[in-house]
């Protein structure tokens, strides 16, 4: 019975003893772990990996932004229009339709929603911009891009030549890549049926936007394909379903690191016995003293004077564009196209420049002048000049080489024809063609035309430095097309759109 109870006694005393180790251990871990009681897990340089509770991830909201739908009834904050090069100074942010024509883009839809409801830090999982179809003249598809605005506009000013009413776009039509639009495509879609609602797919721009509210300036839509015109409803539409709509999923997920404690050890220092070193101290040497030398007089240096350099004035850049610049009264520029099929008629007041390549060689050709007298200098030495073209349409799909040529006679741009180049005399060779006596014989520059709606540029150097030099022999210059069965037409000087009329670039050192 004694044994039995001393055999029991000793166990109870083990297990009491295991007992308060473990529970010694337990409190030690819920120490170093905090409250979960998990081991931490480590990095290579022996930091605690954060851990993520996954019960704090938001759930995904889904936004629709409709003018007086959505996301309540009283939401108005879209702005939607289209720009016309048809009527380029008229507002349509007023009506119930936007268009898109294919055709060089001549008609471009705008949209702008205001998303600042949705928090910047959120995070944007897709984004659509839905617009719908109503109508088309062509039974023809097309393609259709979207691309992100820079420029502010607003509906009710905004047009072909104006963003605001106080500010124009950098290139009429919202179409410099620099200042009015991002030239990289954020999204396209195909359109072709009427009645249908058409989706871009915009995600990564409205997160630009989400994180970036300023930034936000819309959407410019052009069309591009067989011409055709597409028209869109807008949010003054009449029917709520079929107004632009944006809708946005984000979400508000933050990761919130938990961080588990890691015990940092108490490192107890180890007593080394290092003897100390007492230093012996170092005798002093008293320098024995040396004579002061007496120095002899400097000889005084007489001045000598340093040229001074005139200092040299920056280069000047100045751009000749009728009604533009140097300033917008100037009017020096004379163009017109001399035409073989119509050797009699003066083209001088026509809203294009034509360069064909079709029976014959050449057969019609363009005429500029740019009057520089009075602007630069005679002894300017012209570092660069550059003739600048927008071309706006051509008849076939193919590309022609055009090539400048000096111009060696007078010609009168409101006499001019195939014919005639002034009123007391005619062309050497019809079409301004005699080599010599009409033009030189050799090209100033060539320049490979394709694409439309887009500028073109010919380097006329050495021969601007001419005219500078000697203004009397400035006749202009003759543009003929070669290669091709090709009709191209650039914007004239007579163009309602000012900033697409011919330029001429120069850069001189006075």
């Amino acid at each position: 019975m004694n044994a039995k109870m001393h055999h029991a006694g000793h166990r109870f005393s083990i297990l009491s003893t295991a007992s308060a180790g473990l529970a010694i251990m337990l409190a030690f871990g819920l120490l170093i772990t905090g409250t979960s009681g998990a081991v931490p897990r480590l990095d290579p340089a022996g930091k605690a990996i954060p851990h993520v509770d996954s019960k704090s991830a938001a759930v995904p909201t889904t936004t629709v932004f409709q003018k007086w739908v959505s996301p309540d009834p009283y939401y108005a904050g879209v702005a939607d229009s289209y720009i016309s090069l048809y009527e380029p100074d008229t507002n349509y942010g007023t009506i119930a339709t936007m268009k898109a024509h294919t055709f060089s883009g001549r008609e471009r839809a705008l949209v702008k929603f205001d998303i600042s409801r949705i928090p910047t830090s959120a995070r944007v999982l897709q984004a659509r911009l839905n617009l719908f179809l109503w109508y088309r003249n062509q039974p023809y598809s097309a393609t259709a891009y979207a691309y992100k605005v820079k420029r502010h506009w607003t509906e009710t000013d905004v047009t072909w030549n104006k963003a605001t009413a106080a500010v124009s776009w950098s290139q009429a039509g919202c179409n410099d890549p620099l200042n009015d639009y991002d030239a990289s495509s954020v999204a396209t879609t195909t359109l072709n049926y009427t009645q249908v609602t058409y989706t871009w797919d915009v995600t990564e721009m409205v997160q630009q936007w989400v994180a970036n509210p300023i930034s936000n300036e819309g959407v410019l839509i052009i069309a591009e394909g067989v011409s055709n015109q597409f028209q869109f409803r807008t949010s003054d539409g009449i029917s709520p379903d079929q107004r632009p709509a944006l809708e946005v999923t984000y979400d508000l997920s933050e990761v919130t690191p938990t961080l588990t404690h890691t015990a940092t050890p108490t490192l107890t220092p180890v007593h080394t016995n290092t003897p100390t070193l007492t230093p012996s101290p170092t005798a002093t040497q008293t320098p024995a003293q040396s004579p002061t030398p007496t120095l002899s007089p400097t000889a005084t240096l007489s001045p000598t004077p340093t040229p001074t350099r005139t200092p040299v004035p920056p280069p000047v850049t100045l751009d000749f564009q009728q009604g533009v610049a140097p300033d917008p009264t100037y009017d020096g520029v004379a163009d017109t196209f001399l035409s073989s099929f119509w050797a009699d008629i003066r083209w001088g007041s026509d809203e294009s420049l034509r360069v064909s390549n079709k029976r014959s060689g050449g057969a019609d050709r363009t005429l500029l002048h740019f009057d520089l007298q009075g602007y630069i200098p005679t002894n300017a030495q012209v570092l660069s000049a550059r003739l600048s073209l927008f071309a706006w349409t051509r008849r076939t799909l193919y590309g022609m080489r055009i090539s400048a040529f000096e111009v060696a006679r007078r010609w009168d741009v409101s006499v001019a024809t195939w014919n005639r180049a002034n009123p007391d005399e005619l062309w050497a060779v019809a079409g301004c063609d005699g080599v010599d006596g009409d033009r030189q014989g050799d090209p100033v520059d060539s320049r490979f035309v394709y694409f439309t709606n887009q500028w073109y540029e010919w380097d006329v150097t050495s021969l601007v430095q001419r005219w500078v030099s000697n203004p009397e022999t400035n006749r202009g210059l003759l543009l003929i097309g070669y290669d091709v069965d090709q009709d191209l037409r650039f914007r004239s000087s007579q163009w309602r759109v000012p900033e697409q009329r011919p330029k001429l670039t120069v850069t001189y050192q006075p």
